[in-house]
Parts: structure tokens; sequence; C-alpha cells
């Protein structure tokens, strides 16, 4: 079965754990909750910056006071709550999906068993199928809260300004570009990872069971060879997916030093000219542009583990679309017919047409 891109795998992964609509609901809603409580903490922040300069500034610094207390414990609440949901989540799709390929596994024929190997199995349905669901974790604990965040600061920095909205979104589009190219070179790295894993999970698995064999062959030196090739190439593609994936996260967060600071310097500007512009306001800003790139960081240092998660997603999906053995049906035998006379002639067998087993097997045993 040929692996398909990450586009396909991730439509595919989307469509399996949305089937669980009631979690997912409650997941998106328990989100959607936390962003808004968040967002909102920095505009409170900036009025009682304000209100400092006004006529009754401890009616209003105690009455903002109050608020920010509540929002934070209401804030605290939500985030202690969201985690559990997510977890019930993908903990459910992990086991219906384990079922699924264990099912799988035991309707397929054993060419193909034959073909991918014990180890190569045993990585799929345990080492991947880890990966995937440590993945899927840190997509909703950062990567879905992360989007969303964005998406509200956005519009509430509209609202609130939008020359200073668009200074923001000036910046966006480089941090992105960096990301878009690295994330497509590291996917087909960790894909390739995940692959030589498994062949080095079962080398290693027929070194073992297979010790005395190789030792009566005295394979033993070729046996180092082949593990030592075969960790090598695990080798080179784990450092090319790790190095690739390590830069996003200092590419990004030099574009949103640089967002930080202009936004500094805009926003002092304005507030010496003279104009609308206040210094709660400045606050304000400042404290969305770290919440707006805290998403960005947060994306970054979380990519190569989705990639590596949707790498490992299609290896077992890659399982999950095998053929399975035909039915055949049950044949009923009479047992006064049954003579107990067995014979095979000129027998030929083989999993892969050009790796024949037996060759021209004949029996006859009466």
């Amino acid at each position: 079965m040929k692996a398909r891109n990450n586009k396909s795998t991730l439509k595919r992964l989307c469509k399996d754990i949305l089937s669980q609509r009631y979690l997912f609901a409650l997941a998106t809603v328990g989100t959607i909750v936390q962003v808004a409580l968040t967002v909102y903490f920095p505009i409170l922040l900036g009025d009682a910056v304000d209100a400092v300069l006004k006529m009754n500034a401890v009616f209003l610094m105690s009455r903002l006071i109050w608020q920010m207390f509540l929002l934070i414990l209401a804030n605290s609440a939500i985030q202690w709550l969201n985690p559990l949901i997510y977890n019930r989540l993908i903990y459910s799709y992990s086991e219906s999906l384990r079922e699924r390929v264990m099912m799988k596994i035991h309707a397929i024929p054993f060419s193909y068993l034959d073909r991918q190997g014990t180890g190569d199995m045993v990585s799929r349905v345990t080492t991947d199928s880890d990966q995937l669901n440590n993945g899927l974790l840190m997509f909703f604990n950062q990567f879905f809260v992360g989007l969303l965040t964005i998406f509200v600061i956005i519009i509430t920095m509209a609202r609130l300004d939008w020359f200073m909205m668009l200074l923001v979104l000036v910046m966006t589009p480089l941090s992105m570009l960096v990301t878009r190219f690295i994330a497509r070179k590291s996917y087909q790295l960790y894909r390739n990872q995940t692959k030589w894993r498994g062949k080095q999970t079962q080398l290693i698995e027929e070194s073992l069971t297979q010790e005395a064999l190789v030792q009566i062959l005295n394979a033993q030196d070729q046996m180092v060879r082949n593990f030592n090739e075969v960790n090598g190439k695990y080798a080179n593609y784990s450092q090319g997916a790790i190095f690739y994936s390590s830069a996003v996260n200092p590419a990004t967060r030099f574009f949103n030093s640089l967002l930080y600071a202009l936004i500094t310097g805009v926003g002092a500007y304005r507030i010496m000219s003279g104009g609308t512009f206040t210094v709660g306001q400045l606050t304000t800003f400042l404290n969305y542009v770290t919440q707006y790139t805290k998403p960005f960081n947060d994306i970054s240092s979380v990519l190569s583990e989705l990639q590596s998660a949707l790498a490992c997603a299609d290896r077992l999906y890659m399982i999950l679309d095998e053929d399975e053995i035909p039915e055949t049906g049950n044949a009923v035998l009479d047992e006064a017919e049954v003579q107990g006379h067995f014979q095979f002639d000129h027998v030929q067998f083989g999993y892969l047409q050009n790796k024949p087993l037996l060759k021209e097997l004949s029996i006859d045993i009466p």
C-alpha cells in the first residue's frame, strides 16, 4: 500500500475525531470560553492603567481589580477542565483505532504480514499509536487553542484600533511562510523516520528470536552490518527531522520580537504626538502582541510532533486499507466419505510471484 500525502491523512484523521461529536463539541466550547476569558483580561488591564488619571480612580480601580480577580478564577477553572476533556476525546479515539487495527490484522492475508514483518507491525501498533496520541494531545492543548486565540485577538484589535491591528498583520505572513516551508520539509523526513524505525524494530525482533540460528550459521557479523545500515538510515532521517523542526521556533520568535518592538515604538510615538491613543490602549496592545505571538511560538514548537503524528497515522491507516481475506464459506463434509488420504501434486506457493516458497511440491499421504 502506497503512503498517502499528509493532506489526505489529515482529512481522514479529522473525520475520525469528528465522529465523536459530543466530546468534540464540548472540547470546542471549552476552548472558546478559555480564549474569550484570556483575551478579555488585557482590556481590563488597559482600563485600569487609564483609570489612574481619572477623578474617581479609587472606585474604578477597585471595581476593575474585582473583575480581573473573578476572571482569573474562571479562567483557571476552565484551563483545568479542558485538558480532561481533550484526554477523554483523544484516548477514546485511540482505543477505537487500536481495536480496528487489531481486528484488521486478524483479517488480512498472511502475505501482507510476511512482507511487513512482526517487528514493523508491533512498532505500528505500539510506538506509532503512542506517538499519534501525543501529537493529538498537543494539537488540542496548544495548536487548536493557539489558532482560536489568533483569530479572536485579530477581531478584538480591529475593534480597538485599526491602524495598530494592521501593523500586527504586516509581520504575520513572514512568520507563516517560514513555518510552512519547514513543515513541508519535516513531514517527509518524519515519515521516513517512522518507516526506518519499523525496520529497525523488525531487525531487532528477528535477531533476538533467531539468536540460536544466527550463531549456528555464524552470521553474527552480517547481522551487525545489517543493523548498522538500518540504524544509520534511521539516525540520518531522525537528525534531519529534528533539525528542521527545531528551526521553526527560533525563526518565529525572531519575527515576533520585531513585531513587539514595532508596536512599542509606534504606540509611544502616537501617545507623545497628543492623539487619542492612550497609555492604557498601548498596554492592552502590548499584551495582545504577546498573546498573539505566543500561539505562533506554541504552534511552531509542536509542529514537529504534529508532523510525526501524521506520519504515524498514515502507517496505521495503511493497515486498515489493506484487502481482507475473501470469505469463501464453509464446506460440509460427510464423515462417511472422509478417507484420510492427502495428496499434493506439483504444488507451487509464494506470497510474492517473484519469490516462491514452494516449488513442485508433491506429497502422497495414504
